[in-house]
């Protein structure tokens, strides 16, 4: 069955089980353990194993080769909604400041395929987990989270998001290798639990309601500086949720000086809920957040580090401003419990990527 991933065992798996005349052979063992092998359920996936490597391959091939000519012409054929947006607006943003856009690969996939029966209509997806190429053992509690989707029958398998988590727990003695701060990322430093499995193979998919946290996030994070909310009965306080907002209520400029207003929106396609082993879901979203900015009695400007994106977005040359709209894209991944509160487990929500600008000059 052409571009499906099958999960068998092999009809040379029933002589694995005893060689005569080896110590601590059994014929019965291994009678029992064929049995065990012929009932083991064949369940048709949606993609199959070796076409989501070639999927991932072909992806990273692109993207990389994309960024270092900075030129997205090829993007568009691996690449889909926000995070093509946003690979596009990167990009962009390079040639006009005349840098490069840095791009690292990635090796050590895990694949996570759902199983036909759980993803009947369309889009598809599948979701890998992927990490610093390296042999050094360190480089394994961070993983980037590629989510590829395929549109409708027959369609091109594309990336449409990206996100990064701790999904490996501290080792004693080892550096990590962080590598999602080379991408303007945070990560909650305590591992989610691991990507659920059914017996098939096939990953556990969580019931999409779980989204519901994309929303009320946006919500949480849309307010007029310095009257964002802290706390919320929706997110755990911590480093990524109540700690960004009050980044948020004093970033940057003078509040007496300029006033800050932040809108999210949840934009992109609704990505696969993941089952995690602890009962609890992993849920990533990608939203669209303008910042509107206005000066009250002063003008202001966009610097270099982290404000040169915007700058070179607005013409370049620092330039003072009377007010600026600037659009830049979110991606956040959470940890969603069965009741209570969810949790930011990686986000880039305090460096965003700029999308477009503009504004009234002084």
């Amino acid at each position: 069955m052409a571009g499906r991933w099958r999960v068998r065992v092999d009809v040379a798996a029933v002589a694995v089980g005893c060689v005569v005349g080896l110590v601590g052979c059994s014929p019965e063992k291994g009678e029992a353990e064929a049995a065990s092998a012929s009932a083991a359920p064949v369940v048709p996936m949606v993609i199959g194993t070796e076409e989501a490597e070639n999927v991932f391959n072909r992806y990273l091939s692109e993207r990389m080769a994309s960024l270092d000519r900075r030129d997205g012409a090829g993007l568009a054929a691996v690449e889909t909604g926000e995070l093509l947006k946003e690979s596009l607006a990167r990009i962009e943003v390079a040639k006009l400041r005349g840098v490069d856009a840095p791009e690292f690969s990635f090796g050590r996939p895990e694949f996570f395929v759902p199983a036909e029966r759980d993803q009947q209509g369309y889009p598809r997806s599948f979701v890998v987990l992927s990490r610093e190429r390296s042999d050094e053992t360190n480089a394994v509690r961070d993983a980037a989270v590629h989510y590829f989707l395929q549109e409708a029958p027959g369609g091109s398998w594309k990336a449409a998001a990206r996100s990064w988590v701790n999904d490996k727990p501290v080792v004693g003695g080892k550096n990590e290798s962080n590598m999602y701060h080379i991408f303007d990322y945070e990560v909650r430093d305590q591992e989610i639990a691991a990507i659920g499995r059914d017996t098939a193979g096939a990953v556990t998919l969580s019931p999409t309601a779980d989204r519901e946290v994309c929303g009320r996030y946006a919500e949480y994070m849309s307010f007029t500086a310095p009257n964002g909310e802290p706390e919320s009965g929706y997110f755990v306080p911590g480093e990524l949720t109540s700690e960004v907002v009050k980044a948020y209520n004093v970033m940057k400029e003078d509040l007496e000086l300029v006033r800050k207003q932040y809108a999210f929106e949840v934009v992109g396609a609704h990505l696969p809920v993941l089952r995690l082993a602890d009962g609890k879901s992993l849920v990533t979203c990608s939203f669209v957040r303008t910042d509107n900015w206005a000066g009250k009695s002063a003008t202001f400007k966009y610097g270099n580090g982290d404000y040169g994106g915007v700058d070179a977005l607005l013409g370049g040359g620092y330039k003072w401003w009377r007010d600026t709209t600037v659009r830049r894209g979110v991606t956040v991944s959470f940890e969603v419990p069965p009741t209570g509160p969810a949790d930011v487990v990686g986000s880039n929500a305090l460096e965003a990527t700029p999308l477009s600008a503009e504004g009234t000059p002084k």
